[in-house]
């Protein structure tokens, strides 16, 4: 009995469709157009067969032809990653479909398309599609990648608002990275131009919010006089209220480490301003004047 069980399941088994099969009947259907029954087939034999460059070559061709493009992506992304050999026919393929994307008006995929694109070819040139791969990058906080990405996009802007658009994008992913050398240029440079009045507005509170960070940086390496011009800049009309207010706070450190303790509490004081009880910005200060209010109390020995 037990022999003519095993022999059904064998059997049974054995009538299973093959990843060669499913790849057949997918041929098929490619062939007449049938594109979802194609892309159907080549999942199913992807499912048999999860290596197969072809069958996720087909399977990207097939998801295209559908509208399918986040399948499109996955399919073309493996390509490239499981065939070395096949990398350029991989970023064609995410290339036409990051094209479909857009056509549809798809951004969300057709930045997918171009994301893989740059992780199966990095050297590959985006041409017009650089603005969105660097938008995209900095939406998702790929500081890295936006970084790298922006400054072709800048150049190759079709005209000069769009171009300080991007260059203030390019200065908040280098905030980001605490890279203020390269930021502070980019934003004078949008603040200067005054292209874009919006822009420029946004550009001063970057200009701020990165002195704050330089400034901030360097009182951490003991370099007061130096983060005390940066604290300054930061105070500067334009900038959000809360990089002002801590922007005061610093300055408050740097007198305090100068050991003119008179200077620092009006520091402090001024981070006070405009700020909410129990804020972080009031909650150090306030407990940096009451420290120093403790320290200028007579000791109990001294007192009468």
């Amino acid at each position: 009995m037990r022999h003519w069980v095993l022999l059904g399941v064998a059997l049974g088994l054995a009538c299973q469709p093959s990843a060669a099969d499913h790849e057949e009947l997918g041929d098929r259907a490619y062939a007449a157009g049938a594109y979802r029954d194609a892309l159907a087939e080549y999942q199913l034999g992807l499912k048999a067969h999860p290596g197969s460059a072809d069958l996720n070559a087909k399977a990207g061709a097939a998801a295209l032809h559908v509208g399918e493009y986040a399948t499109a992506v996955d399919a073309y992304v493996l390509l490239g990653q499981r065939d070395g050999s096949r990398g350029g026919e991989a970023a064609d393929g995410l290339e036409r479909v990051a094209r479909a994307a857009l056509g549809a008006n798809d951004r969300t995929d057709a930045a997918r398309g171009l994301a893989g694109l740059r992780a199966i070819a990095p050297t590959r040139p985006l041409g017009r599609y650089t603005r969105l791969a660097a938008l995209d990058a900095a939406d998702r906080g790929d500081t890295a990648g936006a970084m790298a990405l922006l400054p072709g996009a800048v150049a190759a802007a079709a005209d000069a608002r769009m171009a300080d658009s991007l260059l203030f994008v390019y200065g908040m992913a280098a905030v980001r990275a605490r890279d203020c050398a390269t930021a502070v240029p980019a934003f004078e440079g949008v603040i200067r131009r005054q292209r874009e009045p919006a822009v420029a507005d946004r550009a001063r509170e970057g200009l701020g919010l990165c002195s704050l960070v330089e400034g901030q940086r360097l009182l951490e390496k003991g370099k007061p006089s130096e983060a005390e011009d940066w604290f300054r800049r930061a105070t500067a009309p334009g900038s959000p209220a809360d990089v002002v207010r801590g922007a005061f706070l610093g300055l408050g450190d740097v007198k305090l480490a100068q050991g003119d303790v008179a200077a620092a509490l009006e520091s402090y004081q001024q981070a006070l301003a405009g700020g909410t009880p129990g804020d972080t910005i009031t909650q150090r200060a306030q407990e940096k004047i009451n420290a120093l209010g403790k320290a200028d109390a007579p000791s109990p020995q001294n007192q009468p």
